[in-house]
């Protein structure tokens, strides 16, 4: 009878042994586990310290991550000894890894990306589709032979545009009126704007105030 009770109560000795080990040993696990989990945060930015948003944020071989914010902010876990990369298109990729000296669970970064610059080569546009095209629309232009007749145009055109205003202006001559305003307009941003002698336009502005009498004096009429 001794026997049996002996051997009855080792084997439940045994069984709270082994149960003990398995809510212990996982638990304890786990929390080792727990401790090199990391809070990294931190912010994106370029090479002028602007905020860059929508940055891919990832670990290397893993498939977590995240993105920064429209402030180029980002948080997430990560490990001890994991590789980040940070990517974005017009930059240069970069990265970092969580060192494994940390003495908090927070591990803060600012992050500047490289500007990534890619040269391609020059593209001309032509209005013709063949060389050949273009060598007969060469052969059949007929280019001034000297200023004076490049003069001459340009009198033509004020001329033209003094005697009938209301005609829609030559195509060419519009599309050139048009670049060099806006060319005047950003080079003299911010102070008084230049007009040039030579633009057909305001000559035929000039004439058309001459004959509307605009330029009199106006103490002559009281």
């Amino acid at each position: 009878m001794s026997y049996f009770y002996h051997f009855w109560t080792l084997k439940k000795n045994l069984l709270i042994l082994i149960t003990l080990c398995v809510v212990l040993i996982p638990s304890s696990a786990q929390r080792k586990r727990d401790e090199k989990l990391i809070q990294l945060s931190g912010v994106v930015r370029n090479e002028f310290l602007q905020p860059l948003q929508f940055v891919h944020i990832l670990i290397m071989n893993q498939s977590r991550g995240t993105i920064s914010d429209t402030k180029g902010m980002f948080s997430f876990v990560v490990e001890p000894y994991d590789t980040i990369v940070f990517s974005a298109v017009g930059y240069k990729r970069t990265g970092i890894v969580v060192p494994d000296t940390l003495e908090s669970f927070h591990f803060p970064v600012d992050i500047v990306m490289e500007g990534d610059t890619i040269e391609i080569r020059e593209v001309i546009i032509l209005p013709w589709k063949t060389y050949q095209e273009f060598k007969q629309a060469f052969i059949a232009l007929e280019l001034p032979d000297d200023d004076l007749e490049r003069a001459f145009h340009n009198l033509a055109l004020i001329q033209r545009q003094i005697h009938n205003p209301d005609a829609p202006p030559d195509p060419d001559v519009n599309y050139q009126y048009h670049l060099r305003e806006q060319f005047n307009a950003r080079y003299t941003q911010g102070q008084t704007p230049y007009y040039s002698i030579f633009d057909p336009m305001r000559w035929a502005k000039f004439f058309n105030y001459l004959e509307e009498g605009k330029f009199k004096d106006s103490n002559k009429n009281r």
